[in-house]
């Protein structure tokens, strides 16, 4: 993230000290009836949600919704079946999803702890990982100043943490921040605009805006989803932070070749017997060790979140095969998202809500 910094001053003369306009409702509505997780084609394959690959910015051309003839360019994701060659745009996936539709406005997703947010596409076609540490809260009224957001367009904020080569923390090498964000009305678009350090008076804000897409985990209750432990997330998080290196280059360089090769996921079928997912266990807690990059964060934690919480270690490794099957030092944003959305995660281009 490009930034330029803000250092918050003493009130200027005449300025107003009314409350900001900006007060956010989270959409908390139940799902409704026929949600799934799982996109289908036609034929009843799963689809995979796509976006860019890294460094493939020249090869990618775009695809055609085959149910709305939406153009789905690089900026955008889309779901694929391979079997078929079935495109559908994030739109269309929302809707067989049994998302709310597009056509109106309203309340924001309710992002949760876990989440994770992809910035970009850059000119190079990769999106930056952010691990999401905290539900939206309320934005200072100084800040929405300092951001001023034309009309019509929501701030929303929450705590985040990443692995970047261009920022790190005060005492770990991994970056929390609180991030800031413009959801527009006209599109529900989700721009990151600004990001500000723990205990800190300095706004860092983007010099562009750059376009953020969600990737939700499948433990919330408005999906009826699997029961998540926010507490021991947020514990794993720390725990992790604290131990934290610094960025790896090596690591990126071995991830996008991993890609290629298509090493970067764990086969849930190479752990059939006990004694081979002992192995994997063993494997996965070596992989932790390796400098991270963007995508690692995400990983490395929901991971060792499992291992927290679950009554035993081939208990956790079954959980890390059904929802998080990658390796922490060897996945791109890219591949991230293609498996995942295998494993009930959803992929959504806009911040909108579930609810009708």
């Amino acid at each position: 993230k490009t930034r330029q910094v803000t250092q918050f001053g003493a009130q200027a003369d005449g300025e107003s000290e009314e409350e900001p306009e900006h007060h956010i409702a989270v959409d908390g509505t139940k799902h409704k009836a026929g949600f799934r997780h799982q996109v289908t084609c036609p034929e009843g394959h799963a689809m995979r949600a796509k976006v860019v690959r890294e460094m493939f910015v020249a090869c990618y051309s775009d695809r055609e919704c085959d149910k709305c003839e939406e153009v789905c360019n690089i900026d955008k994701s889309h779901y694929h079946c391979h079997e078929c060659d079935y495109v559908h745009c994030n739109q269309c996936a929302r809707e067989h999803l049994g998302l709310k539709d597009l056509t109106h406005r309203g309340p924001p997703v309710n992002i949760k702890v876990g989440d994770i947010l992809l910035a970009g596409p850059d000119k190079f076609g990769i999106h930056h990982v952010i691990l999401v540490c905290s539900g939206w809260h309320e934005v200072d009224h100084d800040v929405l100043e300092l951001l001023d957001v034309e009309p019509g367009s929501d701030v929303l904020c929450c705590e985040t943490i990443e692995s970047t080569q261009g920022s790190v923390g005060t005492e770990t090498w991994w970056y929390k921040s609180t991030t800031y964000f413009v959801r527009h009305h006209e599109d529900g678009a989700l721009l990151l605009v600004a990001d500000m350090p723990p205990d800190s008076d300095v706004l860092e804000q983007a010099f562009e805006p750059v376009p953020t897409k969600l990737l939700l985990h499948p433990f919330r209750t408005e999906t009826d989803g699997p029961e998540m432990d926010e507490a021991a997330f947020l514990e794993v998080i720390e725990e992790a932070a604290s131990r934290s290196v610094k960025y790896g280059k090596r690591t990126a360089v071995k991830s996008v070749v991993s890609g290629i090769l298509q090493q970067e996921r764990i086969k849930a079928s190479d752990y059939a017997t006990a004694e081979q997912r002992r192995q994997l266990a063993k494997k996965l807690k070596e992989s932790w060790k390796c400098r991270p990059i963007c995508a690692s964060v995400a990983v490395k934690c929901w991971q060792q979140y499992f291992f927290r919480v679950c009554a035993d270690k081939d208990e956790a490794v079954q959980q890390v095969l059904k929802y998080m099957p990658h390796w922490c030092d060897e996945s791109t944003p890219s591949s991230m998202v293609h498996s995942l959305t295998e494993h009930d995660w959803i992929l959504t281009d806009v911040a909108d809500g579930w609810g009708e």
